[in-house]
Order: C-alpha cells, then structure tokens, then sequence
C-alpha cells in the first residue's frame, strides 16, 4: 500500500511542531534547574512554580491537544483539575489542624 501524496507536509509539520515543544520543555528544564542553583531567596520558588505552570500548560495544550479538543473533553480535564485541588485542599486541612 502506498501512502496518500498529501500525507508529507502534515507528518513533517506535525514532527517539527512536536520537536519545538519538546525543544520549549528543554529549555524551561534548563532554566529551572540553573535557577535551583542560584540563591535568591523565596523568589527560588515563586520561579519554579511558575516555569512548573508553563511546562505543564505546553504538555496539557499542546501535546495532549486540548487546546483543540472538544468542549466535552476540556470539560472532563476541568473536572479531573478540580478533583485534584479538592484532594490538595482536604490533605492541607488535616495537615494544618493537627497539633
């Protein structure tokens, strides 16, 4: 079987796509972890959890395609996000009112 003509530009420019996200997600590695190492105080963190929220938000949008996907779809993401801030918020809770 042969492939159809058209399927060249789409597998190539899905490739290139995936290899800048992949290229984005390196970079954002190297940015976090040279920033582990330079001591500047609790900007050290407010950093990484924002370099965390942007690594996460390419693999979510992109590689998982969600940014496109049906409004179904975003919803069970939505829902599975809000399920794990709900299970965060309870072990937080106990955690503080213990003595």
């Amino acid at each position: 079987m042969s492939e159809p003509a058209n399927s060249g530009p789409t597998v190539r420019r899905l490739w290139t796509r995936n290899l800048v996200i992949w290229a984005a997600l390196m970079a954002l590695l190297l940015v976090s972890l040279v920033g582990a190492y330079i001591p500047m105080g609790r900007i050290t963190t407010a950093s990484g959890i924002v370099i965390a929220i942007a690594k996460s938000m390419l693999v979510v949008l992109l590689f998982m395609e969600l940014a496109f996907a049906k409004p179904l779809i975003r919803l069970a993401a939505i829902a599975g996000l809000v399920f794990l801030s709900a299970m965060f918020a309870l072990t937080l809770s106990d955690i503080l009112a213990r003595p």
